[in-house]
C-alpha cells in the first residue's frame, strides 16, 4: 500500500541521479517522465547513453546500455512483483514504439528499479526464477530476463559514494546532512546546483525538525543551508515546523483539558450520589 504524502520526491530523484552521473554529462541525455505512445504510461527517468564506447564508472551506472530506464519508489511506496514486471513492460513498450525498432536491441536497453528499503519478498521470488546477483551493498543484478535488470536499495548503497540518492529519506541524520551540504558547496555549473536545489529541498522538507534545529543554532551549516534554499523557504519551513508543534500542544491542553472535565463530572456525581444517601437535598 503506497503512503499518500505531498513531497515531490520523483523530480529530486532524478536531480539526484544527474548528480551521480555528472562527470559523464555530455554522453548522456536525461527525459523525464518520458510519455510512452498515447497511453497516461510514463518511465520516470530514461538516461539515453550517446556514445557506446562511453565507460561509466559509476556502481549504479557501470551497466547501461544505449537506453536505461529507472522507476523509482518514494520512501513508504510499495515494490512487488506487479511493480517489476510493470518496469520490465516499460522497457518493452519503450523497444517496440522506437523509431526503427531494429536499431534499440534487445541488449541495448537496461531497466533499474529504485527503493529505499529492500524489497525481501520480491527479491526471494525472483531468486526463484533468475539469476539474482548482489553487485555491492545495495546494488542487485538480475540476469535471465530479456533485459538486463538491476534493483538499488538506497538505504543500503554506500553513503559517501551515493551522496545524493541515500539523502532521498525521511531518516537523515546530521552527519548525512552535513555530507550532502558539504557536497552542494562543491558544486560549479549551474544545472548542477539547481539539480543539488531539488535535492536538498526535499531532503529538508522530509526532515524537517533536523533542519529546523540547524537553521536555529546559526553554525556554519545554517549559512550553507541558507545558499541552497530561498530566504522566503527557509522562513516557511522553520514557521511551518514550529505551527505543527504548536497545533500539537494545543491538542495536548485539550485533551488534558478533557480528562479533567471528565474528572470533575465523576467527582460531583459522586457528591450528588452521597448527599441523596445522606437525606439531603440539593439547593
Amino acid at each position: 500500500m503506497e503512503i499518500q504524502d505531498n513531497i515531490q520526491w520523483h523530480p529530486a530523484f532524478c536531480s539526484a541521479v544527474e548528480l551521480e552521473l555528472r562527470e559523464y554529462k555530455k554522453y548522456l541525455t536525461y527525459e523525464r517522465e518520458h510519455n510512452l505512445g498515447k497511453m497516461p504510461l510514463k518511465i520516470d527517468l530514461l538516461i539515453i547513453k550517446k556514445k557506446p564506447d562511453i565507460v561509466i564508472r559509476n556502481d549504479i551506472a557501470d551497466f547501461f546500455l544505449g537506453n536505461n530506464i529507472f522507476e523509482y519508489k518514494s520512501p513508504g511506496d510499495d515494490l512487488n512483483a506487479g511493480t517489476f514486471y510493470k518496469a520490465l513492460s516499460y522497457a518493452c513498450l519503450y523497444k517496440s514504439e522506437a523509431a526503427g525498432a531494429a536499431d534499440i536491441l534487445d541488449a541495448d536497453t537496461t531497466v533499474s528499479i529504485v527503493r529505499e528499503e529492500k524489497p525481501v519478498k520480491l527479491m526471494e521470488q525472483l531468486s526463484e526464477k533468475y539469476s539474482v546477483t548482489k553487485k555491492k551493498e545495495g546494488i542487485y543484478r538480475i540476469d535471465g530476463i530479456i533485459f538486463p535488470m538491476q534493483i538499488l536499495v538506497t538505504k543500503e548503497l554506500d553513503r559517501e559514494s551515493h551522496i545524493w540518492i541515500t539523502s532521498l529519506t525521511r531518516t537523515l541524520n546530521r552527519r548525512g546532512a552535513q555530507g550532502l551540504l558539504d557536497n552542494c558547496v562543491g558544486l560549479k555549473s549551474d544545472e548542477d546546483r539547481r539539480n543539488a536545489d531539488s535535492v536538498v529541498n526535499v531532503a529538508s522538507e522530509a526532515n524537517i525538525e533536523l533542519f529546523k534545529k540547524m537553521i536555529q543554532e546559526g553554525d556554519q551549516m545554517c549559512e550553507e543551508l541558507k545558499e541552497l534554499l530561498a530566504p522566503e523557504i527557509v522562513e516557511f519551513k522553520i514557521r511551518l515546523a514550529e505551527q505543527n508543534t504548536q497545533l500539537a500542544d494545543k491538542d495536548a491542553k485539550l485533551a488534558d483539558n478533557a480528562a479533567k472535565l471528565a474528572d470533575n463530572a465523576a467527582e460531583i456525581a459522586k457528591l450528588k450520589k452521597l448527599l441523596a444517601e445522606a437525606g439531603i437535598k440539593e439547593t
